[in-house]
Formats: structure tokens, sequence, C-alpha cells
């Protein structure tokens, strides 16, 4: 039984890998902006050898992430809510490459919001089952479509997702609110202002962004600050929404780097929420667990 492994978080636009021990320390890591989109042809185990062959061929590898979607390498099904991680394992796909690395595909989670609304996530899941021993029930994993996400005990019950990451390039990138904005740090007195106006008033979203636009126009907001203005006003409407879904006295941990981690601690803070910052790296300690169930490792 292996005392290392490697962990592979391949998303959508990113690549990342880790050789990590049993308990999902990280002892080498390699990350590169090549997501499964950037592979053609289904060349996947030429993209991970690109990355990855210089490292033990022995050692089992994990992967998670859409590496297992429609998209990626193996499709795999999503398991409903409520999992663990012991049922994760249950449910890896072995795989071996022509070069002999052997590979266990995690797959995601599927779940139905009260609505009746269908959810899908693949490797936030994973980022939880890693931090689990944060104390906390409620996880927010933010990105590109983040996920506010409960637990119980050792399981995930449900969650939610948002494409606030997808609607914050889209109106920065492709819309005249966009045209305003000039470059420069991160402002954070204009992101905390368009996050207390999203509080005020989140059913007037597409009523409020405009001010983007029209505080710029008339002076009143400098256009180095309005992309924090924006993503201040994206960021607020989210988590006033999911916060009609949870308890008031309920506390989260946010998972994810420092910079959009940050923005999203700011924002749950100004809501007055009880909010601590993980580990982003967590997905490491998770995909270590499932190899632990599921005795890759030792």
């Amino acid at each position: 039984m292996a005392d290392r492994f490697i962990a592979l978080d391949w998303g959508t636009t990113s690549f990342r890998a880790y050789i990590a021990d049993t308990a999902g320390h990280t002892h080498d890591s390699i990350a590169a902006p090549d997501g499964i989109l950037s592979v053609h042809d289904g060349k996947f185990e030429a993209a991970l050898e690109r990355h990855i062959g210089h490292w033990d061929k022995r050692l089992p590898v994990l992967a998670a992430g859409m590496i297992t979607s429609r998209q990626g390498w193996i499709e795999r099904p999503y398991l409903p809510c409520p999992a663990s991680a012991a049922d994760l394992a249950h449910a890896l796909h072995m795989h071996e490459t022509a070069s002999g690395r052997r590979i266990a595909f995690v797959t995601g989670l599927s779940d139905r919001t009260p609505d009746g609304m269908p959810e899908v996530m693949r490797s936030e899941e994973v980022q939880v089952f890693g931090s689990l021993d944060l104390g906390v029930s409620r996880f927010v994993t933010p990105g590109t479509h983040s996920k506010w996400i409960v637990t119980q005990g050792d399981r995930i019950t449900g969650y939610s997702t948002y494409v606030s990451g997808e609607v914050f390039a889209a109106l920065r990138d492709h819309t005249i609110l966009g045209r305003m904005i000039a470059a420069g740090p991160e402002d954070e007195e204009a992101f905390a202002r368009g996050v207390r106006v999203a509080l005020w008033d989140p059913a007037g979203f597409l009523h409020n962004i405009f001010a983007a636009r029209s505080l710029a126009l008339f002076g009143e907001l400098p256009p180095a600050a309005v992309a924090s203005y924006l993503s201040g006003q994206v960021i607020g409407t989210e988590v006033a929404h999911a916060m009609r879904s949870n308890p008031a006295d309920a506390a989260y941990a946010v998972l994810a780097s420092p910079g959009i981690g940050g923005r999203y601690v700011k924002a749950m803070e100004l809501a007055g929420l009880t909010v601590r910052y993980g580990e982003p790296d967590a997905i490491v300690r998770g995909l270590a667990i499932i190899a632990r169930h599921a005795g890759l490792i030792g």
C-alpha cells in the first residue's frame, strides 16, 4: 500500500497536481492553465504526462473535477446527496493508462433544491470533505459557479449553486458597464459599497448594477474602482439570497484562494454572518481521505 499519492484537480480551465502523503500534506505541486477545454481530440493522457511525466508512475493517482464530466476524460455519473467521502470511495472508477499509471476517477454529487431544480458539482465536494475538521457545517466555495454547501456529520446533505463568477465576467467584458472600468488595484471601499447596496435591495440587482456606469459618469466612483464595486454587487446579491435558506446563526467556512476567498469573507461579514477562511488546498486532504477509504494509501 502506497504512503504517497498524486492528487489531481483538473477543472474546466485549470490543471493542478500534487504529490501528497496519507494525511494530505503536499510535497510537490504543479499548476497550469490547461483545463479540460484546452485538451483536443481526447488526448488527456498525453496532456497529463506533459505535466507530471517526471513523477513516479508507481504512485496511485486520484483525479477529481471536471475531468469526469461529459467534456472530460471519463464521464462518471453523479452520486445523489446525502453522500460521504466513503460513498465517493466506493464509486471510484479505476483506469490504467498506456504508460502504466493507475488512476482512480472521483465522481461528483447531485442534488435537488426545494423548488425542484437539479444541482450538480464536481470537486467542491472533495474540498468540503477535506475541511470537515474546521468545526462548521456550512461551506462556501467561490468561483465561476460558487456553491453554498450544507453538511451533517461526515455527509454533504445539500447545496445551492450561484453563477456569480460567470455573471461578473460577462458584465465586465461584454456590457457597457465594463466600458467604465480602468485598470487598478482592488478597491475595498468600493467593493463594500457594492455589497451594501446588494444586501439592502437584492431584488433590485438589474437596476442597481447600472450605478457601476452612472456613478463613474458623474465622477462619484473612480474608474479604477468600478470593477470592485460591480463585484461587490454581484457577490452581495449571492450572499443575500443564500441567507434566505440558511439559519441566521449558522457558521461558515470559505474555501478558495486568498483573493476571491477574501472578498467572500468580507461580504459575508458585512451581512452579519459568522465566517472563517478555510484551506484553499483542502481538495488534497479530501482526496487523501477518499484514497484511505478506498485502500489505495495506508
